[in-house]
C-alpha cells in the first residue's frame, strides 16, 4: 500500500514537463487570445464611460466676453497686414535658407 502513494517530486516535474511541452503551444495561444481579449474589453469600457455625460453639467454655458477681449481682437491683423514688426534675425540660424 504504501508502494502505490509514494509520489516523488521527480516523477511530479516529469509530468507537468511533459504536459508543457505537448500542449505549449495550445497554452500560449490561450492566454495570447485571453489577454486581447481583456485588453479589448477594458479599452470597451473606458470607451463606453467616457462617451456618458449624463451626470456632468457645465460651470457655464458661455465665456465671458468683455471689453479687454474685444481690444485684443481688434489688435490683431488680418492676413492682409503685414508682420514687420517680427524679428527673426536673433536667435537660431534656418539650415533650409541658401
Amino acid at each position: 500500500m504504501n508502494a502505490n502513494l509514494n509520489i516523488s517530486f521527480k516523477a511530479i516535474n516529469r509530468i507537468v514537463v511533459n504536459i508543457l511541452h505537448r500542449f505549449h503551444v495550445v497554452i500560449f495561444a490561450i492566454l495570447i487570445g485571453g489577454g486581447a481579449a481583456a485588453v479589448i474589453f477594458i479599452l470597451n469600457n473606458i470607451v463606453i464611460r467616457s462617451a456618458d455625460t449624463s451626470g456632468y453639467t457645465p460651470s457655464s454655458a458661455y465665456a465671458p466676453f468683455d471689453q479687454d477681449m474685444i481690444n485684443k481682437i481688434k489688435n490683431l491683423k488680418t492676413s492682409n497686414q503685414s508682420g514687420t514688426d517680427l524679428d527673426l534675425s536673433t536667435g537660431r540660424v534656418n539650415p533650409f535658407v541658401e
